[in-house]
């Protein structure tokens, strides 16, 4: 079965970290196999070392950010996608003046985030 979902359907959540996050699409709102999330970051925000246990894609969509891997930088400006591999502990940070944002797609209904410094 096929359905749309309204933006009433998710929820903004405001992390200490200068990010907020919002799940387009997940288990809860339905999915079974996949799930969208929405990143939108203050300046100086950023998302710390975490990883999945499933691949992730991230895009950005405006602003410029950065991804940190295993001590490694890459620039991610507007309009770039990165592929994470699964079990690859990264990290993401808003690298502008301006808001960034990001989506995440992950090939599995409920994402799992396992989170180095906690």
């Amino acid at each position: 079965m096929a359905f749309i979902l309204s933006g009433a359907a998710s929820k903004l959540e405001k992390l200490n970290t200068g990010r907020t996050r919002e799940w387009l699409a997940n288990k809860q709102m339905g999915t079974t196999q996949t799930a969208l999330l929405e990143n939108y970051f203050d300046k100086g925000g950023y998302v710390p070392p975490h990883y999945h246990d499933t691949e992730e894609l991230l895009v950005c969509l405006e602003g410029n950010g950065r991804i940190i891997i295993k001590d490694e930088q890459f620039d991610f400006p507007a309009g770039s996608t990165a592929i994470i591999p699964a079990m690859t502990v990264h990290e993401v940070q808003n690298a502008g003046d301006g808001v960034m944002r990001m989506l995440g797609f992950f090939p599995d209904a409920e994402p799992k985030t396992i989170w180095i410094n906690e």
